[in-house]
């Protein structure tokens, strides 16, 4: 199965849904070998356990609620990056959403760890109004939490290697249009366009440099 498998192409998709409450899971992008990728976007109940095998590269984020990781706690804006052969259990007791990217690595993958969402690093961005903390950054990818203030405006630019964005909270805003928290866009690669928040401000998470070649 294969779902928004060709990178060349630019994908909005509403899960509006999920971020309201609403149980279930949103497929965002599928690719088979020698690819082999899942990103999905899911609500787990109260209770739910589940294991992850390490077969391949795992990145969680936490959207919302509180999820256990082999017995640590980690809540909102919580990142977990699992490299191939790391086996865990994961467990949530009051419900939570995930962002869940799980594929075969393109890159050597060694590194496996947790980032708690309260204790992250956030540092000024390129321009008044940003603040960013890194959460992986690889040789030619990058993956970041973004923090917008109200009324900030970004500057035109170009995505070598494609971006891909999860709208956490807030509004976020370009040219072609404008996205509510539960929100997922996959620009390609020398896409552009110019970002900027109204009087909600956002929260992202983004990925960029990783969509080089297109499908």
């Amino acid at each position: 199965m294969t779902l928004h498998a060709d990178h060349s192409l630019r994908i909005v998709i509403d899960a509006t849904d999920l971020h309201a409450g609403l149980t279930g899971e949103h497929p965002l992008e599928q690719r088979d070998a020698p690819a082999d990728s899942r990103i999905t976007l899911r609500s787990f109940e109260a209770g739910a356990s589940w294991t992850h095998d390490g077969g391949k590269l795992l990145e969680v984020l936490v959207v919302q609620g509180r999820l256990q990781l082999n017995g640590e706690e980690l809540g909102p804006m919580s990142y977990v990056r699992l490299s191939p052969g790391m086996a865990v259990s994961l467990q949530t007791k009051e419900g939570c959403v995930l962002y869940l990217n799980e594929r075969t690595p393109t890159e050597p993958e060694t590194d496996s760890y947790a980032l708690r969402g309260d204790s992250l690093d956030w540092r000024q961005g390129m321009v008044p109004g940003l603040k960013v903390t890194s959460l992986h950054q690889g040789l030619t990818k990058h993956t970041a939490l973004v923090r917008w203030a109200p009324e900030t405006r970004f500057n035109p630019h170009t995505h070598v290697g494609g971006e891909e964005i999860l709208v956490l909270e807030g509004v976020f805003r370009d040219e072609h249009g404008s996205y509510p928290a539960g929100t997922w866009i996959r620009s390609p690669h020398l896409s552009n366009h110019r970002p900027f928040t109204g009087p909600e401000g956002a929260t992202i998470l983004v990925k960029v440099g990783h969509l080089m070649v297109p499908a």
